[in-house]
């Protein structure tokens, strides 16, 4: 499945909905994605990763690399929300500490997501860029 990601601009940091397969075939292409929307937009990210739906270690690598270039650059990674995929990954590797899922957010994620109507959402798709406006 391809990777995709929509961006949205908050005010301190960018909402990120990823879907697809974060796998070794595309992890580094996940990473610089992620690294573009913190030169974009912000260098704090909230990820809602609950469509992805396949995420290996080289997936996992490459969500770690985005946390460690976050914090470079005075940001942070936080996940809003994740697929059983994600879940089982970060459970199974043991790195829950690092990436505990703000649940409190993920009924916000949802909402804002289908709230946008007649917002700027940036869509990206293996690497292309689009403004949506809805």
């Amino acid at each position: 499945m391809a990777l995709t990601r929509h961006v949205c601009q908050g005010d301190s940091s960018a909402v990120v909905w990823a879907s697809g397969d974060v796998d070794t075939n595309v992890a580094e292409t996940f990473r610089d994605m992620m690294l573009s929307v913190m030169r974009r937009h912000s260098p704090s990210l909230l990820l809602d990763l609950s469509g992805v739906s396949f995420m290996d270690c080289a997936g996992l690598r490459a969500l770690l690399m985005t946390r460690r270039m976050a914090a470079m650059r005075g940001g942070s990674v936080c996940l809003i929300a994740e697929s059983p995929a994600v879940h089982r990954i970060i459970d199974l590797l043991g790195v829950r500490d690092v990436f505990p899922v703000r649940e409190q957010l993920a009924e916000l994620s949802a909402v804002l997501l289908s709230l946008l109507g007649g917002a700027e959402l940036y869509h990206y798709q293996s690497g292309t860029a689009s403004l949506l406006t809805w």
